[in-house]
C-alpha cells in the first residue's frame, strides 16, 4: 500500500479509496495504517506530497500550479497555503531559496574539490537505467541508521524462494535530507528480482525505471557516503544538457554481501536526470 500510494500522489488518495483496494472497513483501514506508519493516511499523503512539491520546485520549470497538480492539489490555493504551513515560506520564495542554494553550491565547485582523502570518485556520466522489479525492506529514519542486516534478511528470503544466487544489491533513497525530517526518511534496503511477486508484511515490491541517471562510481566506506553525494550533486548541477531529475536516487553495490564494517566498497550512485529541451 505505500508503495501504492508513493506512486500516485496525483491520483485518489481518499480513506474510502484505499480502503476498497484493500477490502477493509475505512474505520478499520484507518487504525491499521496509523498504528503501523504512525500517522494518519490523511496526515502521510499531505507530506508526501508537499515534499515532492518542494523537491519539483527547485528542480522543475513547470509554474506552481503545475507543480501543485503534479503533486496531487486541486488548486493553486489550496497548495499555497499548506506548502505555507509546512515550510514556513510561499512556494514561489521556496523556489528562489532552492535554486539560489544550488546555484551558489556549482559556483563554488573547483577542482581542489575532487580531491577526497577518505573516498573516490569515478567520473559522472548520463547513463539509462532498464526498468527493474525489487524486492525491498523499508527502513524509516535517518539514512546513517541503516544496517546491513536489512539485506541479510533479502539474501536469506531470495534464497528460501530459491532465486539465483549472484543477487543484485540496491540502496532506493526515497526523501531528501533537508526537506523531510531525518525521522520520517525512507530507505530501501532492495534486491533484484526476476519478476514481479506477491509482496508480503516483511518484504515488498517495487518497480524501479526505465530511466536516465547520473552515474558516478564511489570507492571508499559507506559512511563517506553523504559526503560524496554533495560533490557529485554539484557535478550534476553542472551537466551539459540535463538537469536533477527528482527521487529516488539509488545505490547499487559491487559486492556479494553488504558488510558495513568493510573500509573499502564500490558503489555505484544513480542520481535521476531530465533533459532539457531545446
Amino acid at each position: 500500500m505505500l508503495v501504492h500510494i508513493q506512486a500516485n500522489l496525483d491520483g485518489d488518495l481518499s480513506l474510502e479509496a484505499l480502503a476498497r483496494r484493500v477490502r477493509l472497513s475505512p474505520f478499520h483501514f484507518h487504525r491499521l495504517f496509523r498504528s503501523a506508519v504512525g500517522e494518519t493516511l490523511k496526515q502521510y499523503s499531505q507530506r508526501l506530497r508537499l515534499e515532492r512539491a518542494a523537491n519539483r520546485l527547485i528542480i522543475h520549470d513547470g509554474t506552481i500550479l503545475d507543480v501543485a497538480l503534479d503533486s496531487g492539489f486541486q488548486s493553486h490555493e489550496t497548495f499555497s497555503r499548506e506548502f505555507k504551513r509546512r515550510f514556513q515560506v510561499t512556494p514561489s520564495g521556496y523556489r528562489q531559496w532552492g535554486r539560489g542554494k544550488l546555484k551558489r553550491s556549482s559556483v563554488a565547485a573547483h577542482p581542489l574539490d575532487e580531491l577526497y582523502d577518505d573516498f573516490e570518485l569515478s567520473e559522472t556520466k548520463v547513463t539509462p537505467m532498464a526498468q527493474l522489479d525489487v524486492a525491498f525492506i523499508r527502513h524509516v529514519g535517518p539514512y546513517e541508521t541503516v544496517t546491513d542486516t536489512l539485506w541479510q534478511r533479502l539474501a536469506d528470503w531470495a534464497k528460501a524462494k530459491r532465486l539465483p544466487p549472484d543477487l543484485i544489491f540496491l540502496g532506493i533513497a526515497q526523501d531528501a535530507p533537508g526537506i523531510t525530517p531525518s525521522e520520517k526518511l525512507r530507505f530501501d534496503a532492495a534486491i533484484v528480482v526476476p519478476e514481479q511477486f506477491s509482496p508480503d508484511r516483511t518484504i515488498g515490491h517495487q518497480v524501479l525505471g526505465p530511466a536516465e541517471f547520473a552515474l558516478t562510481t564511489h570507492i571508499g566506506h559507506y559512511r563517506t557516503l553523504p559526503q560524496a553525494y554533495g560533490a557529485i550533486i554539484q557535478r550534476v548541477v553542472r551537466l551539459k544538457g540535463y538537469r536533477l531529475g527528482g527521487l529516488p536516487s539509488i545505490e547499487v553495490y559491487r559486492t556479494t554481501r553488504v558488510d558495513a564494517d568493510h573500509e573499502m566498497n564500490q558503489t555505484d550512485i544513480y542520481i535521476p536526470v531530465s533533459r532539457i529541451k531545446s
